[in-house]
């Protein structure tokens, strides 16, 4: 023993004599090839200090290390030192590692990290190796962590991180860690009059204010996204000296923006102090790292207000899906202490839009034609398309197409490609509609151009247009649909003179293939037809009409046919005291107005209920158990001019019956406990909700080993609205364990089961045996029993007598103990008797063994003499 003692002396003597060292840090990589990384960890140590690294051990989170030797050190500050250790590693397959490194010293006096001297310096970096994601290198820190505040002045900070490969990061201030990458016991943020906190998009750590003088470490966590996938992190740790002056940090003014690729960008910026008299401006981030065209870099010293700007020539290879970040960093001369602030500011850089896209019609088809792009770093053009025009115009620094337009995604082609034919094959080109089109151009990180202009073409309107698809009665077998088309406004007469013209007319069942010739008619303006003998109560039906005419040779020829148009068929869903009208067609029109009729059983009339606008409408209020029939009339036109509008159509006549099929709502409980009973208390969200209970189960688990299951059930008994709703569980084996309710209601829907709500073993009494009693006769105090307890299985009891013979023994919680000896079952001396006894528990984890120990003292009175 004293040979370890005096091991652990000598080790803290060495620990004190390498101390006030490690101030900072954090460890970055770089991606090399294949499984190979380069990796750069940068301490920041105290220059003073014997306790130099000039090499260090760094855990690869594969179950290796290596020591780094150091590649430099200098000094960046009074008594700082900025040490740099460059390795490579090559790891042995993909999988996420954590590369670590452990100082075994922090400096001294570390106001929040309790006895900081003997606490190890820990900083971890995650290493992601993701085939799907790709390679990744890490952030790299821009800014070094020297900024000094106040006592009472706002400090700020931001470490400058730059993401090589674009990936989305987010900031956190977490712990400071120990040995092994633990917890540090004691470790608290540092003290502030409102709040330390760190903006998790741009980094910058605001901590309003520092109250008090001293040294603090804070940790910031770096964690890097890639298609919403975790893909690798960084940990800074640093410290911060909070100092006592008369000062205030300077203020920078500085907008976001956004600029086209190709042009100049020249950014206000103005920095103002009203304590000091000299601010120096630089600017790191993003812009800076590019490797084309680069900014003009910023460093500037003058009196406050200090005006300068950030000019950047902009280019086609600045472009990229998420903003560059430009750090402007603004340090004062301050008397005591020189304060700095930050700002962010970011700079989306967008691409130009396509330009000079046209339309043209090609018989069935539209020719879309533009400029070769302006900018080759591009990926492709996406071409999107809508029926009629959108006369959209994109706001300052918007790109892409809007969801809200209606445009519709058509076709992704090579950004070196100045042409498309829209045939029809992914969005069906429909005569008698305005197709209009814009295209955006698209990068490799899913950046998107500002749109392009929008054009609009409508093809040879050649073909009969049908107008009408309406059913006009409801049956399974003599429904009736009512067919019309018109005239096609552009009949090539020259090749087709007639005077013969006939339409033939085709129909399909349920979608737009498979059509069957069905009728004729002969005439020109012969344009309707009514087909019967339908199931138009269970089908929806699909027409095409073919347009003949004769050619200059007599004969009769296929000249165009018409787009395919279906009949509206509704569908009902059945629910609780209201039903949910849905309904579809397959039209070449646009139908953008639909009204509700609702069968009257008064007056035997559809009733007109209301007008909608999309597909969809909720009966409310009705009765359950009770018919109801509707049917849909929609409210359409061809999107040309000239045509015959509004369009009618209607569909089947479908009816359905209310039912009570929701379930109840979901109860908020609450549970207590006198240890010896369970009351279960619980409310709803409304008073209706009380009205639809019918009965209530409440479930049980004993421990989290086990199911749950029913241990009671009861009727809705009253209705407890606000007050909550209450119900008592006796005779339970423990009180430990989960517990839940469900509701059922009168037509035997059930709700989801409740949260969980748990008691264990803590929550009520433990098992305590008192120390003395008096089984003398006079009916009190006669046996030795515990206090009273619960959640106990059993127990097992040995009791001893002073030279270790045993006098007694029990499995039974209760004892009941008459103070008799086992062997002789006479009455034991008075005196002092030891016990040893298990108690088996129930937990939340399952049985629990628990072992008490002690006296029990045997008193007896006159009464218990005289019986002897």
């Amino acid at each position: 023993m004293r040979k370890i003692i005096l091991f652990f002396g000598l080790l803290l003597l060495w620990m004190a004599g390498f101390a006030t060292h490690q101030r900072a840090g954090e460890i970055t990589y770089k991606h090399l090839s294949g499984l190979t990384y380069e990796f750069t960890i940068i301490t920041y140590t105290y220059t003073p200090s014997t306790a130099d690294r000039p090499e260090i051990p760094v855990h690869w989170g594969d179950n290796s290390i290596d020591t780094i030797p150091r590649l430099s050190k200098t000094s960046v500050g009074t008594d700082i030192s900025k040490n740099v250790y460059v390795a490579k590693h090559t790891f042995s397959s993909w999988g996420v590692y954590s590369v670590t490194f452990e100082d075994p010293n922090r400096n001294s006096g570390i106001i929040n990290i309790p006895g900081s001297i003997n606490i190890p310096f820990f900083i971890e970096t995650i290493l992601v190796i993701n085939p799907s994601l790709g390679a990744n290198n890490s952030v790299q820190l821009l800014n070094p962590p020297l900024d000094n505040g106040c006592v009472g002045v706002t400090y700020y900070h931001n470490p400058g991180a730059y993401d090589p490969d674009g990936d989305s990061l987010s900031y956190k201030l977490i712990d400071c860690r120990g040995m092994d990458g633990l917890p540090i016991p004691g470790y608290t943020l540092p003290q502030a009059s409102q709040y330390i906190s760190i903006d998790e998009i741009t980094g910058d750590l605001v901590w309003e204010t520092p109250m008090g003088l001293g040294e603090y470490n804070i940790a910031i966590l770096i964690s890097e996204y890639r298609k919403g996938q975790f893909i690798g992190s960084v940990v800074r740790d640093m410290q911060i000296t909070i100092a006592a002056c008369d000062n205030k940090p300077p203020k920078i003014f500085c907008p976001d923006t956004c600029v086209i690729a190709g042009n100049f960008l020249s950014l206000d910026i103005l920095v103002t102090d009203e304590k000091s008299t000299q601010v120096t401006l630089t600017a790191t981030g993003a812009p800076y790292m590019v490797t084309t065209s680069l900014p003009i870099p910023i460093n500037v010293s003058g009196a406050p207000p200090l005006p300068t700007n950030f000019d950047w020539q902009t280019v086609c290879a600045h472009i990229k899906k998420n903003p560059y970040q430009l750090l402007l960093k603004a340090t004062d001369n301050g008397p005591q202490v020189h304060l700095t602030s930050f700002k962010t500011v970011n700079i989306n850089i967008i691409a130009p839009a396509p330009q000079n896209l046209t339309s043209n019609p090609i018989k069935n088809s539209i020719a879309l034609e533009w400029d070769t792009y302006s900018c080759s770093n591009a990926k492709e053009i996406h071409i999107y398309k809508k029926s009629g025009a959108s006369n959209f115009e994109p706001d300052i620094c918007e790109t892409g197409i809007p969801s809200h337009l209606g445009f519709q995604f058509l076709a992704k082609i090579n950004s070196s490609n100045t042409y498309y034919l829209d045939d029809g094959t992914i969005i069906p080109v429909v005569h008698g509609r305005e197709h209009c089109y814009r295209i955006v151009a698209v990068f490799a990180d899913g950046a998107e151009s500002i749109a392009s202009n929008e054009t609009c073409a409508a093809i040879v309107n050649d073909a009969p247009m049908i107008t009408n698809v309406d059913v006009t009665q409801t049956s399974e077998n003599e429904g009736t649909i009512f067919v019309s088309w018109l005239v096609p406004p552009e009949i090539d007469v020259v090749n087709f003179p007639g005077p013969k013209y006939e339409y033939r007319i085709f129909r399909s069942t349920n979608d737009k293939n498979n059509f069957e010739y069905i009728a004729t008619t002969y005439s020109l303006f012969d344009t309707s037809y009514l087909d019967k003998l339908l199931n138009t109560k269970e089908i929806q039906y699909y027409y095409k009409i073919e347009f003949w005419g004769e050619n200059k040779t007599g004969e009769i020829e296929l000249i165009e046919t018409s787009n395919p148009a279906s009949s509206i068929v509704l569908s009902i869903e059945e629910t609780d005291k209201r039903l949910i009208l849905t309904w579809n067609e397959d039209v070449p029109w646009e139908n953008y107005a639909y009204s509700i009729y609702r069968f009257n059983d008064n007056t035997q009339q559809f009733d007109s209920l209301t007008t909608v606008f999309d597909n969809y409408y909720e009966d409310f209020g009705l009765m359950n158990g009770v018919t109801y029939c509707y049917y849909v009339k929609s409210v359409g036109q061809y999107l040309l001019p000239d045509t015959v509008a509004p369009l009618y159509n209607r569909s089947q006549v479908q009816c359905g019956i209310p039912v009570d099929n929701i379930p109840p709502d979901t109860p908020v409980t609450e549970i207590k406990t006198d240890c010896d009973k369970v009351t279960f208390l619980w409310t709803f969200p409304n008073s209706d909700s009380y009205l639809d209970a019918y009965q209530y189960y409440i479930y049980y688990q004993p421990n989290y080993q086990t199911e749950m299951f029913c241990i009671d059930s009861f009727p809705n008994f009253e209705v407890c609205f606000p007050t909550p709703c209450r119900h008592i569980i006796e005779n339970l084996p423990s009180i430990t364990g989960c517990y839940a309710m469900l509701v059922k209601d009168e037509t035997g829907n059930i709700s989801e089961l409740t949260s969980k709500l748990c008691f264990d073993v803590d929550e009520c009494n433990t098992y305590r045996l008192p120390n003395v009693f008096t089984p003398d006769g006079d009916e009190f105090n006669e046996t030795w029993r515990p206090f009273p307890y619960s959640n106990v299985e059993k127990i097992n009891l040995e009791v001893y007598d002073r030279w270790g013979k045993r006098v007694f023994k029990t499995e039974d919680p209760n004892i009941n103990w008459d103070g008799k000896s086992e062997h002789t079952h006479r009455p034991l001396p008075e005196g002092t008797y030891y016990y040893g006894c298990d108690v088996f528990l129930y937990t939340l984890d399952g049985v629990k063994k628990k072992f008490l120990s002690g006296i029990v003292i045997i008193l007896r009175g006159n009464g218990a003499r005289q019986n002897r």
